[in-house]
């Protein structure tokens, strides 16, 4: 009986100790090398909200930006400040200019203007890198759309009422993202 609760100890303390890294695994895909921690995570899946406090955060590791006069952090599209003691995920502040931004932005015409947009955020590209803007407003908006024979195809979408429409009349209750479009207009 003692060898069988031996056993089962052993067996249990073999658990703890790998199966939490089953659920670590995806965190870093070989991306930015030489970084380390949590925040690879969020390139694959949702980002921390605004307001999260980090409780492992090593600045050396994250790219410093400044807007305003205030220092910022900056990794993969999530912005963070130091504030009483912690450092906490913000909103972007407008006026950032980072090197890189994360790649699954969508690139949008509005008034002329390429912006990039990623998850809310709107950039504009200037020759010190993608600066953070305020969100543009517009009649209408053009999104390139990868098309399936190679290339893109624009598509330009009419603000309508509390949503947009398609060139071929269909509605979006929200801005559409570039998978949906390609649905429709990427063949």
């Amino acid at each position: 009986m003692k060898n069988l609760y031996t056993l089962f100890i052993f067996f249990t303390a073999l658990t703890l100790l790998v199966c939490p890294q089953f659920s670590y695994a995806d965190w870093d895909q070989g991306h930015h090398e030489g970084h380390h921690g949590e925040h690879h995570y969020y390139h694959y899946h949702d980002r921390p909200h605004f307001g999260f406090h980090v409780s492992a955060f090593y600045p050396d590791e994250y790219y410093p930006v400044w807007a305003g006069g205030a220092r910022y952090y900056y990794d993969d599209g999530v912005y963070y400040n130091y504030a009483g003691g912690d450092y906490v995920v913000v909103n972007p502040p407008v006026g950032a200019v980072v090197g890189t931004i994360p790649s699954d932005f969508q690139s949008v015409v509005i008034n002329g203007v390429t912006y990039y947009s990623d998850n809310g955020v709107y950039y504009v590209y200037t020759s010190h890198g993608y600066q953070v803007v305020s969100p543009p407003i517009a009649a209408s908006v053009t999104v390139n759309v990868p098309s399936n024979r190679g290339g893109y195809v624009a598509v330009t979408l009419r603000r309508s009422g509390n949503g947009f429409v398609g060139p071929q009349g269909e509605f979006y209750s929200q801005f559409p993202n570039v998978s949906q479009l390609q649905m429709m207009y990427g063949r």
